[in-house]
């Protein structure tokens, strides 16, 4: 009798459905993971806890780290080129972004474990054109002063913790070593005082990098002839020199550069900025990029430890916050270079610091550039009454050069040597009229830079119609009333030009005014009160000229 076969437990079926049950458990698994990651998180680190406990108390293994993360043996972690992260170490997106606020009567921010760079960070003191509070580098992607490692992808994840008013210590873990980074504030000067540790360092350790970063800023046209200040520029001071690189979204191509040996790298607009101030034994290289579509730019300082050891340190001020030229200059000297006074920097400190001492005294900072306009007419005068008399000696020998004229048409050369003798016998020179004006130009120029680069004149309500002398008059009253009284001053001047020249001289007055509209109305404010200045020295020229007359006709009686 045959023996009735028993159904196996391993048939088709049953494999099957355990395939199926298998497969829609990792599935489930893999869907929670995405949906609810920080649990999943914690979970990990609570068994890689209880694992790394086991293992020091059975005496530890011998491929665990101090950290109690596993290294991976396969892995090459001393090739310097290979960006792979061993295992037990968490890649940058293995941990969420943690900040740590601070606040205080100077600004306020956030503190990233991402580099542990800055994040939110606003002046409270200044507010933009929309009365909002002044944010630096909101739209760089990483935090601004992120600390990370030369050579890798990513952020280092720092914990980081409170150690007394105004300072933090931070510490992250790495393939490469450990890397402490202690952070002390200076608000009144916007600064973060930085010194960034490495230490026991693998052989996969390069170097460290701090980052600096904004959104791409649109720069606005400047007027005729003179710039505009409201743009953004990397600023870079190295010892081959100092480098301005201005940022022009249609080239921004041009901005991709590497510069070496750098002791200031700085990122700012028209009043703000961004920066750092290297004070560490290794110099760094800044490498400069934008990034069209992202809208952001760019400055990296890279520190490369050129000899191997088991510690690495750097140290660096970061600043953020208005480009105060006082301010800059006592934080340090190269620094303060990052306000651009162009070529007559050395005027316009001059200018800056008398406008601000006449601030204290009276206010108002339009009255200021007032009284500064009056200072500087009057150093001048001198000048200006050798013009005068130079211009008075030429119209009396303005008979003797019309013979010259008449005399020597055909015979240019002679004409002109008859007419620098007959000057020269009467002792006239021919640009002594130009004199005084060769010598407002500098401090024209000075004064438009001040005028654009100082944050003491941003948003400087003068009176009335005009609450920002740093911006164009908004119903362009001054330009109107500056061309006034430069027709009138023209009018009232005695001049030695033919009528041909002297009819296009009359069209001047019109296109300074056109040339103003688009100016700071402090600037304007300047010129009109130095052309009002010109006609009341003209009338004074004129009375003592009618004195002179009358004197003569009575010693001619």
């Amino acid at each position: 009798m045959s023996q009735e076969k028993q159904p196996s437990f391993l048939d088709s079926k049953t494999i099957l459905a355990i395939v199926l049950v298998g497969m829609s458990w990792i599935a489930w698994q893999s869907y929670m993971k995405k949906k609810y990651p920080h649990a999943y998180e914690q979970k990990a680190q609570v068994e890689q806890s209880a694992e790394a406990t086991n293992n020091a108390e059975g005496g530890g293994s011998p491929n665990q780290d101090t950290a109690g993360n596993v290294e991976n043996p396969g892995s090459t972690v001393g090739d310097s080129n290979d960006l792979t992260t061993p295992v037990g170490i968490p890649t940058p997106s293995d941990r969420a972004e943690s900040v740590v606020h601070y606040e205080d009567e100077y600004w306020s921010f956030d503190i990233s474990s991402k580099g542990m760079g800055i994040r939110n960070l606003h002046l409270k003191k200044y507010t933009d054109r929309k009365n909002e509070l002044v944010s630096v580098g909101r739209g760089s992607l990483e935090p601004i002063f992120a600390t990370n490692l030369s050579g890798r992808r990513g952020e280092l994840d720092f914990t980081i913790e409170t150690i007394g008013e105004g300072q933090f210590k931070g510490t992250a873990v790495t393939e490469s070593g450990q890397i402490t980074k202690l952070v002390s504030l200076r608000s009144s000067q916007y600064l973060f005082e930085t010194e960034v540790v490495a230490t026991g360092l693998k052989p996969s350790f390069v170097g460290l990098t701090v980052t600096m970063g904004d959104k791409l800023y649109e720069s606005k046209k400047g007027g005729f002839m003179l710039p505009a200040f409201d743009h953004q520029e990397f600023f870079i001071r190295s010892n081959s020199g100092k480098d301005r690189l201005a940022i022009n979204v249609e080239k921004l191509t041009e901005l991709d550069k590497t510069i070496n040996q750098v002791r200031v790298a700085a990122l700012g607009t028209q009043y703000f900025a961004q920066g750092v101030i290297d004070n560490s034994d290794v110099i760094p290289e800044v490498k400069t990029y934008g990034d069209i579509q992202a809208g952001i730019v760019t400055g990296r300082l890279q520190y490369t430890m050129l000899n191997k050891a088991d510690a690495f340190k750097i140290r660096y001020r970061s600043f953020a916050g208005p480009k105060s030229f006082e301010m800059l200059e006592r934080i340090d000297s190269e620094f303060a270079e990052i306000v651009n006074f162009g070529m007559f920097s050395w005027i316009a400190k001059y200018i800056l610091h008398m406008m601000k001492w006449f601030y204290t005294l009276l206010g108002n900072w339009g009255l200021a550039i007032i009284l500064l306009t009056i200072i500087v007419r009057l150093i001048v005068l001198p000048f200006a009454v050798m013009s005068y008399k130079s211009m008075k000696n030429m119209q009396k020998i303005q008979p003797q050069i019309k013979a010259l004229r008449e005399k020597y048409a055909e015979d240019k050369q002679r004409l002109n040597q008859e007419m620098m003798g007959l000057m020269k016998n009467h002792r006239v020179n021919p640009l002594g009229g130009c004199l005084p004006m060769l010598l407002q130009f500098p401090v024209f120029i000075a004064l438009y830079q001040v005028l654009g680069q100082s944050i003491e004149l941003y948003q400087a309500p003068f009176g009335l119609w005009i609450h920002d002398l740093s911006l164009k008059d908004p119903f362009y009253v001054l330009p109107v009333l500056m061309g006034i009284t430069m027709f009138i001053q023209q009018r009232i001047t005695p001049n030695t030009m033919d009528p041909a020249q002297a009819k296009v001289l009359m069209f001047m007055p019109l296109l300074f005014t056109f040339f103003m509209v688009s100016l700071p109305s402090g600037l304007t404010l300047y010129i009109f009160i130095s052309a009002l200045f010109g006609i009341l020295q003209q009338m004074y020229f004129m009375r003592e000229k009618k004195t002179e007359l009358k004197t003569v006709e009575v010693t001619a009686k």
